[in-house]
C-alpha cells in the first residue's frame, strides 16, 4: 500500500524534528554554544528535556512503523 502525500510529509517533519531536538540536547550537554543565556543548571535541565523529547519521538515513530507494518502484512 502506497503511503499518501500527507502521511509523508508528516514522516519527514517526524524525523526532521528527532534530528533538531537530539542536536539540540547534544549542543546544550556538550558546549559552550549559548552559554551566555542559558547557564548552569537550566542549561543542564534544557539539555535533559530536548533528549527526552527527541526520545519519546523516536518512540512514536517506531510504533507507529510498527503498526503501520503489521496492519500491511494482516
Amino acid at each position: 500500500m502506497k503511503k499518501s502525500p500527507i502521511e509523508l510529509i508528516n514522516l519527514v517533519f517526524s524525523c526532521m524534528m528527532v534530528l533538531l531536538t537530539f542536536t539540540g540536547a547534544i549542543v546544550f550537554l556538550f558546549t559552550d554554544l549559548l552559554s551566555d543565556r542559558a547557564y548552569g543548571n537550566k542549561r543542564i535541565i534544557l539539555g535533559v528535556v530536548f533528549l527526552a523529547y527527541a526520545i519519546y519521538r523516536s518512540y512514536r515513530m517506531y510504533t507507529a512503523f510498527k503498526s503501520e507494518k503489521k496492519s500491511q502484512e494482516e
